[in-house]
């Protein structure tokens, strides 16, 4: 069935229409505009440009704005590129996902090899801030081949593991005897190999997946890890909404085009939150960066300090309580016992 070109200038309608309808519920600051969420470099470059103009005339940014657009390999050629750079661009992150031809074909990609190391060094050459995304811990991979490229010269890198889901082809591969997942020491082995190359190699490896050379941290990560307020535009987009009292609320899009485009900014899901709620969310998702949280601000858990601290989970540094690679590797264990000892009665006040 023909599903005929994408609907460029009516989703554009509907950003602007969005925008215009939730602005005065954002309370942060504009400092990171992010194009992702799919394929956003398959969206015509003056629509992109459009939009981010948009952006920029509702919101006055407090100083220079970091512009990331999501994009395949392919995607990268001199024509986009160069459509980007002149949309308001400049930040690529290139989903990557892996250098061997043997993964690529498991997570059925279909850049071909050398495409994504062609992308990167594009990109670089465009003067663009560029990222890459990798997966580890695909299934019949080599030790090695998980494990990005030094030599790769990005100034950012995303490092996930490859989840599967069980409503997922993967999942039904993995049911069938087809996919047989690695190990948790295997993957465990990954994760610290990944690390000690990379950090031998110049990057600093700031949040649980994330590595940048210096100076070249994602800016719209740290919004995130913060528990900062962020509005989200477009299909599926979410948003986080905070009220002068800590509380706030979470809205999540409509997942299918035809929906969004029918009632742009009428949220699919809304989710609210306690202050209490939001405070241990930041305490968990702060536990997953290098930076850590201040001790003051984990009051509320108590005894969790000393549980990080004697299960070398975390180390005290400065004031902050840090993970260790250790806290980065049972990151899941370190949340569970946030949410598990936070003292509702408690919130930090600053």
């Amino acid at each position: 069935m023909e599903l005929g070109p994408p609907p460029h200038d009516a989703y554009l309608a509907a950003i602007a229409q969005e925008l215009a309808r939730r602005a005065d519920r954002f309370t942060g600051e504009l400092v990171s505009i992010y194009l992702g969420g799919g394929t956003p470099s398959l969206w015509r470059p003056d629509c992109i440009g459009a939009a981010i103009a948009r952006i920029r005339e509702r919101f006055a940014a407090a100083g220079p704005l970091e512009v990331t657009i999501e994009a395949n390999p392919t995607d990268c050629d001199a024509e986009h590129l160069a459509a980007w750079r002149d949309a308001g661009v400049n930040r690529i992150s290139i989903g990557v996902q892996s250098f061997s031809p043997r993964e690529l074909v498991v997570l059925g990609r279909d850049h071909r090899f050398g495409d994504g190391r062609a992308a990167v060094e594009r990109a670089l050459a465009a003067g663009f801030t560029t990222s890459a995304d990798f997966i580890i811990g695909v299934p019949g991979a080599g030790s090695g081949d998980g494990v990005p490229a030094v030599e790769l010269a990005a100034d950012h890198l995303s490092v996930y593991e490859l989840t599967i889901e069980e409503r997922t082809a993967f999942g039904q591969r993995v049911r069938d005897g087809r996919l047989v997942p690695l190990s948790e020491d295997a993957l465990t082995e990954l994760y610290v190999a990944m690390h000690d190359r990379l950090t031998a190699a110049g990057y600093e490896h700031y949040e649980i997946s994330s590595y940048a050379r210096p100076g070249k941290r994602a800016v719209h990560n740290a919004l995130y890890w913060r528990g900062a307020a962020f509005l989200g535009l477009g299909v599926g987009a979410a948003s986080l909404e905070l009220a002068p009292d800590g509380s706030g609320r979470r809205t999540t899009n409509p997942r299918r085009a035809a929906d969004y485009l029918a009632a742009p900014g009428a949220p699919a899901e809304v989710v609210a939150s306690t202050a209490a709620e939001l405070a241990a969310d930041r305490a968990w998702l702060g536990l997953r960066t290098s930076d850590g949280v201040a001790e003051a601000d984990l009051a509320p858990a108590p005894g969790l300090v000393e549980y990080l601290v004697g299960e070398r989970l975390a180390e005290p540094r400065g004031g902050r309580i840090c993970p260790t690679l250790r806290g980065f590797l049972l990151a899941d264990r370190i949340a569970s016992r946030v949410v598990a000892s936070w003292d509702a009665k408690l919130v930090p006040t600053g």
